[in-house]
């Protein structure tokens, strides 16, 4: 009995690599049989979904939607100069002077160090705060150095949106381009209201 043991602890290594190199090779034959396999849940006999076309944008005063909704888009530019303003929206007469519902005021055009230029705006929308992008440095409440806008759009722009109920309103600023001879800046302008009925 001794030298039966014996034998099988020298073969014992051999024994181990066997066992392991047979249980490999199975794993190997079956990864193979089961990647040549096709599944209904991988996507192979998925149907064709067909894509939607783009919606096409064009600048209309109002877009009917659905009957309970209706979208208003005022869209302007504005040419400026320092000192000057523009009511985007009129007030209504009212005996007793309220804030203006949406002014501009150019204070100024600037100059930048590295060639560039911006203006320095003061935004009154009706006593709301307005936000800016990253590139649009605030320097009071409502005032802004906005630069030239870039492709990059919503880093260089002043906007607002706020929900009222059922309703959404939408305004946005941006600088499109100086007049360095005149000291006139050109402001794009857009607000959009979706009003639910």
């Amino acid at each position: 009995m001794s030298a039966l043991t014996a034998s099988l602890i020298n073969d014992l290594p051999r024994l181990a690599g066997l066992a392991i190199a047979l249980l490999a090779t199975i794993v190997v034959i079956a990864a193979y049989l089961r990647r040549d396999r096709r599944s209904a849940y991988a996507g192979m006999h998925r149907e064709r979904v067909p894509v939607p076309k783009p919606a096409a944008h064009r600048d209309v005063p109002t877009v009917r939607l659905a009957n309970s909704q209706r979208v208003d888009r005022l869209r302007k530019l504005v040419r400026l100069a320092p000192g000057e303003h523009i009511d985007v929206l009129e007030n209504v007469q009212t005996p007793i002077p309220t804030p203006p519902r949406f002014r501009i005021t150019l204070k100024r055009v600037l100059r930048m160090e590295d060639g560039g230029v911006a203006v320095q705006i003061a935004v009154d929308f009706g006593g709301t705060a307005v936000s800016c992008g990253p590139l649009v440095e605030e320097t009071a409440f409502n005032e802004f150095v906005l630069p030239r806008a870039s492709r990059d759009e919503p880093r260089n722009c002043v906007f607002h949106y706020q929900e009222h109920g059922d309703s959404l309103d939408f305004m946005r600023i941006k600088l499109r381009s100086v007049d360095m001879d005149a000291d006139i800046a050109e402001i794009d302008v857009m607000r959009t209201e979706l009003a639910g009925h």
